[in-house]
This record gives structure tokens, sequence and C-alpha cells, in this order.
């Protein structure tokens, strides 16, 4: 999992799901209510900055 503000709307994270353990992980946490979720999420904003950081590692 990867976790960071960008792209969160305040007082969330944005958690980025990479494995099926992960994904597992993130399925029991919410289920235990330890973690909440919510649809709010600026995709754009993370894709961007995905995009810069590939550019940056290709130079």
């Amino acid at each position: 999992m990867s976790a960071g503000a960008v792209g969160s709307p305040n007082g969330y994270t944005t958690l980025i799901v990479r494995t099926l353990v992960g994904q597992h992980l993130l399925e029991s946490a919410v289920a235990n209510g330890k973690l909440s979720t919510t649809d709010e999420l600026n995709l754009g904003i993370i894709e961007k900055l995905g995009a810069k950081k590939l550019e940056r590692k290709q130079k």
C-alpha cells in the first residue's frame, strides 16, 4: 500500500492498494472499524503527480 494526502479531502489519507495482501488488510481494517472510506477523491491530481514522478525517473 501507498499512503498520502494528495487527492484526499481534508482529514483523509489516500491509500493505493498494490497487492492482494494489501486489499485484504484494507478490507479487514474497514470491517473492524479501524478505517473509514469515502468516494471523494481527486484522481486527476494523483494521476498528474504520478506522471511527473515517472518523467523524473526516466531522466
